[in-house]
């Protein structure tokens, strides 16, 4: 097949499942083809392969058009660390073209509209908005200047000229500030005040939002009211994300740095299944306060690692014979902390990630609610 017969394909089947019904993004998806933007050498498939169009044209012509992300940039020592988190090889994604969708779907685009797109990335979604709002209305930023400078040039061949910047996304772009859109396929921790400073009173920010990037999800917020300096906004579905990334010193590891734990207990029930299933993943990391947690092997098989962002209260969970043993210290018992709030989730009914949502307080203050912005709620900490 083509790339113009897989592009359709594509295209179709996405139309077919609900996801893209915009007619304007649909002619934008069917004009600005994805192969323009991946890398000829040196991206990955989310598995992992390597992609080489010289060497394997159909493997890499079928692995754009998959509806998967392809791996685009890998981090070296120039690259800046990302905000709140530790440093990850993987540092710029071509997301999934039925993530992009959702996206762009949520935004409820319309001519006349300026949009801020935090994140150029390769180029290919503010290419997609280009195309659908006009060159003149859409502002990008982007941190790495090599990603801009790719992105720049395949907009250049794709025959777009959108404003794109070099600069912090976490900061918005006040130079060319209010947007009535802000657009951020970069994931955040809790929304930047710089956004919400730069967004029109009717406006809306679409990006994705998770405490842990293993459980994130796609968020809507708008404004409350006109004038105002309050949001709400509801979570809609699951989501993998690359963290916004800043300049800055990188948060402590998730490790234990080899410290002899202050309690150690053991458990028939697997412990691990819980912090990987995406619906009580995602209640933990709003239910319980600055944590982070990585997969390790460990001598007995795979076990787990969390931490808090200091590093100094953790938690090694690993296989012990037939049983498990979770292992703890620091000040904090995170994993005390972590079976609280289990139970209080299936207390609750064990709801899904969708029935949550984000509310801004006129003070800034920012909570996680279940249900009704008025009702049950979590405070976010902050980024880092």
């Amino acid at each position: 097949m083509t790339a113009r017969e897989r592009n359709s394909a594509l295209i179709e089947a996405i139309i077919a499942d609900g996801t893209l019904a915009d007619a304007a993004l649909v002619d934008a998806f069917r004009s600005v083809p994805r192969h323009l933007f991946i890398p000829e050498h040196g991206a990955l498939t989310a598995s992992g392969g390597a992609l080489n169009a010289a060497g394997n044209p159909d493997r890499w012509l079928a692995a754009v058009y998959a509806d998967d992300a392809i791996v685009t940039r890998i981090e070296g020592p120039e690259v800046t660390r990302r905000r709140g988190g530790e440093r990850d090889p993987a540092t710029s994604y071509s997301s999934a073209p039925t993530v992009l969708a959702r996206m762009l779907e949520l935004a409820r685009l319309a001519n006349g509209q300026r949009v801020l797109e935090v994140g150029t990335g390769t180029g290919w979604n503010t290419a997609l908005l280009a195309h659908r709002l006009g060159d003149g209305a859409v502002t990008s930023v982007e941190i790495d200047d090599r990603l801009l400078g790719a992105a720049r040039s395949a907009l250049h061949d794709a025959s777009l000229a959108p404003d794109t910047r070099l600069a912090d996304g976490y900061d918005g772009f006040a130079e060319a500030a209010p947007f009535d859109r802000i657009v951020s396929a970069c994931g955040v921790r809790r929304v930047p005040d710089a956004w919400l400073d730069q967004l029109t009173d009717d406006g809306l920010i679409v990006c994705p939002w998770g405490r842990l990037e293993s459980a994130g999800v796609l968020m809507r917020l708008e404004r409350t009211e006109a004038g105002g300096s309050g949001a709400v906004g509801r979570f809609h579905g699951g989501v993998g994300f690359v963290p916004l990334r800043t300049p800055g010193s990188a948060s402590f590891p998730v490790r234990d740095a080899g410290q002899q734990p202050d309690e150690y207990r053991l458990t028939q029930t697997d412990p691990v299944v819980p912090m990987l299933d995406f619906a009580s993943a995602f209640a933990l990391s709003v239910m319980v306060p600055d944590w982070r947690m990585r997969r390790r092997w460990i001598g007995t098989g795979s076990g787990m690692w969390l931490c808090d962002s200091r590093g100094d209260s953790w938690v090694r969970v690993y296989p012990y014979g037939t049983a498990w043993m979770i292992e703890q210290g620091g000040p904090r018992s995170i994993w005390d902390e972590v079976e609280e709030a289990l139970a209080a989730w299936s207390d609750l009914g064990e709801p899904d990630p969708d029935r949550f949502g984000l509310v801004v307080g006129s003070d800034r203050e920012q909570r996680v609610w279940l249900d009704d912005p008025a009702g049950r709620s979590w405070p976010v900490g902050s980024p880092d």
